[in-house]
């Protein structure tokens, strides 16, 4: 019986101990982090390996987010949401396709001719520089030499690489299939309304989590929907301007310059630099004179220079201007995760965190790395007054626009709809 009643009281002290252990350890900081970043591993590699799948859905919640505004406006002149979404995608694929017909001819001769394009830039830039002529040179003697050792020698089956029109017969039925995924889930989306808003509220058990998840929505729609239209209709203006640039210059095929730089405008950096090259490399091939070939893509860079350092900041407004490294680290990434289609994506998935992060007070900290500069406030003016040194730029925006306000008061910020009560979902 002692033994039995010794075994009882060590088997309670022993739960005992792994109860408390147990509600001890989730509650420090370490267990807690832990969990956030074995989750953020998670979803990293289920986005990498089910891309086939995130990719058209994340597109098609994007698209359905930055034309909500436009749906509600056809709801105001009694339109219902699935007219609404049928006339929106309509207007939108029938865009789609008129544009591709007028580029098509273009983008075929240049991927079937893109071989001789490129020998014939190589032989350009050789005849303007000579640099690279005694390589050349040295290059032809060791192929005649390799020619007449191999006279006798057996001969050598060589596999023909893949064309780039092959590659484009694999590829173009797995890219359809993805955009028509994302076309009928976008009507689909923007057809049902405000449901899915109703749906949040509903799913959310108290009040303030009902206001709260719903104003983060709305954040989310509203800079979307705000950033993508101005961008897009900056990017417009700026093919229009590029492809008559071009065709001043008498350059070949100006309305696809005018197409490439229109959707190229929505990469950030990367997209500015692929119009250049593509201007320059079509600018050698074009003109005899050096200077000349230089013409076009200088006409790129300063059209695109004015839009991105002058237009876009003054059309966007400061409160969705966003942080130029922050910017560069999610073009890198996402282009790491999906490739080309990440690149389109990093700009619209890095605004509807940073709206989250601005609605959110735990990832305040986030939402400050990821805004643009803005004034200090006042007790950060004095402490990097204090530590930094005179030469520093930290803080300047305040030498224009005056010290910000303290952080009990109301900050100094463009309104957006997102920041009024959320309408009453019917």
């Amino acid at each position: 019986m002692l033994a039995i009643r010794r075994g009882i009281i060590e088997s309670r002290d022993t739960t005992d101990l792994k109860r408390g252990f147990l509600s001890a350890q989730p509650g420090t900081a370490y267990t807690h982090w832990s969990i956030i970043g074995l989750f953020v591993l998670a979803a990293i590699v289920a986005l990498a390996y089910a891309q086939a799948f995130f990719i058209p859905v994340v597109f098609a919640i994007l698209i359905a987010l930055i034309l909500s505004p436009i749906r509600r406006a056809l709801g105001g002149v009694g339109i219902s949401p699935p007219f609404a979404a049928a006339l929106i995608m309509t207007l939108l694929c029938t865009a789609g396709v008129v544009t591709l017909f007028l580029i098509s001819n273009s983008l075929a001769t240049l991927l079937s001719d893109e071989p001789q394009l490129m020998n014939k830039v190589r032989e350009r830039i050789d005849h303007l520089t000579g640099v690279l002529e005694p390589v050349r040179q040295a290059g032809e003697q060791l192929e005649a030499m390799q020619q007449n050792g191999a006279a006798n020698a057996p001969e050598r089956v060589v596999v023909r690489e893949e064309g780039v029109f092959s590659l484009w017969a694999e590829t173009t039925p797995y890219v359809l299939g993805q955009i028509m995924l994302a076309i009928v889930l976008a009507t689909f989306l923007i057809a049902s309304g405000d449901m899915f808003y109703e749906k949040l509220v509903q799913v959310m058990p108290t009040t303030s989590a009902k206001e709260k998840s719903l104003k983060i929505a709305r954040e989310m729609e509203n800079q979307l929907s705000t950033y993508f239209l101005t961008i897009t209709a900056i990017n417009m203006v700026l093919g229009v301007l590029i492809g008559l640039a071009m065709w001043l210059l008498g350059m070949p095929d100006p309305v696809f310059f005018g197409v490439a730089a229109f959707a190229l405008n929505f990469i950030p950096y990367i997209g500015s630099i692929f119009g250049i090259i593509l201007a320059f490399v079509m600018g050698i091939v074009t003109y005899e004179n050096i200077w000349m070939s230089l013409a076009p893509p200088f006409a790129y860079w300063l059209i695109n220079t004015i839009e991105g350092q002058f237009v876009t900041p003054v059309a966007v407004g400061r409160r969705l201007r966003l942080n130029a490294v922050a910017v560069f680290i999610s073009l890198a990434f996402w282009a790491w995760l999906w490739s080309f289609v990440g690149m389109f994506l990093s700009t619209p998935m890095l605004i509807a965190l940073k709206a989250f992060s601005e609605r959110t007070p735990q990832l305040a900290w986030l939402n400050t790395f990821l805004e643009g500069r803005k004034p200090c406030e006042t007790d950060d003016l004095s402490v990097m007054s204090s530590v930094m040194d005179p030469q520093s730029d930290a803080c300047s925006q305040n030498d224009e626009t005056g010290a910000a306000e303290s952080k009990d008061g109301a900050p100094d910020e463009m309104v957006l709809e997102g920041d009024r009560p959320a309408p009453a979902l019917t």
